[in-house]
């Protein structure tokens, strides 16, 4: 009895705790990081924001019911967090331009340890939950009336729920989203050190040429990469991404620079960002070689 106790207590609050975390994350992650979310990451949205409340309020209500409410749920999440996985890392379930309303399904904000999407989270904060709501139902908790014969605490509840959301405060406050007053402290700089000065002048490469064969890979991986945010021919779309055609910082830019903001991408609160949205690595897409975001610069400097 105290086994399944225990096995029904970590399923319940498990699974509490993962839907908070996946939907305070996935907030952070596009109003914080301005990660804009594509169509597949509004679809996993609308599966996991229910289950913080429907788990929320079950376990509060002791609801025997709550994992069959849950699972439709949590399994109806899982298998598109994991179709949108496999888009990304995978190209065996569409080409990049899929999903090209605003962002594409296979950009890839992330990729962490070359593996960690944030589809593979939401696929993992689904399968943690429909794993714990099988646990509780395994386990046999429930009984043939309208609450659980056994009576877990409630308590652990609103400190789940003011936890979640006071990690997600203080990280939106570290990046300069959410103002915190506090009093100011002013401390004296009593010396400054010598800075030692080193020669670092680069090498000297000669600058890439436009080809008609580099133009057109240019033009076609803009197309993959680019053109959802930046529009075709690089005219802009509004909220999403700037125009490049025909762009005064554009010309300005040397090759090294363009190819840095290319490969580096851009973080939503970087001083020339006028969208306040982030620009992801690579455009979204982690396999790009050198040579091709080469051809995409060539592409883009055609267009001024």
């Amino acid at each position: 009895m105290k086994s399944s106790r225990s096995w029904t207590k970590l399923g319940l609050y498990g699974s509490l705790i993962t839907a908070w975390v996946a939907t305070l994350g996935s907030l952070y992650f596009s109003e914080v990081s301005g990660f804009a979310p594509c169509t597949l990451c509004w679809y996993q949205r609308i599966f996991m924001y229910p289950l913080a409340v429907l788990l929320t309020l079950g376990i509060l209500r002791r609801d025997h019911h709550l994992p069959h409410l849950v699972l439709p749920f949590s399994l109806l999440g899982q298998g598109i967090s994991v179709y949108h996985f496999l888009l990304q890392k995978t190209p065996y379930f569409g080409s990049p331009s899929s999903c090209a309303i605003g962002v594409t399904c296979s950009t890839v904000w992330i990729n962490w340890f070359g593996i960690v999407t944030i589809p593979l989270l939401a696929m993992i904060g689904f399968m943690i939950i429909t794993t714990g709501m099988l646990a509780v139902i395994a386990t046999d908790s429930g009984s043939a009336g309208n609450t659980w014969s056994y009576k877990w605490p409630r308590w652990p509840v609103p400190l789940i729920v003011l936890a979640a959301v006071a990690f997600y405060v203080v990280g939106a406050a570290r990046a300069g989203k959410v103002q915190i007053s506090l009093p100011e402290v002013v401390l004296s700089v009593v010396s400054e050190l010598p800075v030692l000065q080193l020669s670092t002048e680069p090498t000297a490469t000669p600058a890439p040429v436009a080809t008609p064969t580099s133009l057109e890979n240019g033009a076609l991986l803009y197309s993959q990469s680019c053109a959802s945010c930046h529009g075709e021919n690089g005219v802009g779309v509004e909220g999403l991404g700037t125009a490049l055609a025909n762009s005064p910082q554009i010309a300005v830019l040397t090759e090294s620079e363009m190819f840095a903001i290319i490969r580096d991408g851009r973080a939503a609160d970087a001083q020339n960002n006028r969208t306040g949205i982030a620009m992801p690595p690579s455009g979204g897409q982690d396999n790009l070689t050198d040579e091709q975001i080469v051809d995409m610069i060539l592409y883009i400097q055609s267009l001024q």
